[in-house]
């Protein structure tokens, strides 16, 4: 799914500005599928010059104006038809597996850090996971919690893994006698 069909589904909940809908994916389904602003400003400029939102300018003192975007009958019609297309694969993006792949070249030395590092940023990504499931359950719909607690599995299990599969990764240097 691209950019601006998850930009759709966050405008069905209701109108929102940019700065809106990157918390939006921060906070909701970043740890699947995150987008920068870099991604989301021309994908509302597509999505209004498609005929899929609006935009209204909020005149704010004090402040910049604000530009609110809302969701058209055609980009509600659009995003529907997205959901009902069938489900792609995932494509795993991991630049942690990418260093983990050409970890054999490194000294044990970096090796163990390496692994530490991964280790590390799982365990914090599973705590701030579960800090945010616990702030904002309350608001989220069945689907909504099946996909956190998804995410949250996921985090455990690779941390898991890591643990389990670490040592074997790790070279020690000979002794010699």
């Amino acid at each position: 799914m691209d950019v601006k069909t998850i930009i759709l589904g966050f405008l069905s909940y209701g109108e929102m500005s940019g700065y809106d809908i990157k918390q939006a994916f921060s906070n909701s389904i970043g740890f699947f599928y995150d987008a920068s602003f870099g991604a989301i400003y021309p994908a509302l400029r597509k999505l209004e010059e498609e005929g899929f939102v609006t935009k209204q300018e909020v005149i704010q003192s004090g402040k910049p104006n604000k530009i609110l975007y809302s969701i058209t009958k055609t980009g509600e019609e659009a995003f529907q038809q997205e959901m009902q297309a069938p489900i792609l694969p995932p494509v795993l993006r991991s630049d942690m597996l990418v260093k983990v792949f050409f970890g054999n070249g490194r000294t044990p030395q970096e090796q163990r850090e390496l692994m530490e590092n991964c280790m590390s940023i799982q365990r914090q990504m599973l705590a701030q996971s579960k800090a945010n499931y616990i702030k904002l359950e309350k608001t989220f719909d069945p689907y909504q919690k099946f996909c956190w607690e998804y995410t949250i599995h996921h985090l455990e299990m690779t941390i898991q893994f890591l643990e389990k599969k670490t040592p074997a990764l790790i070279k020690e240097p000979a002794y010699s006698m």
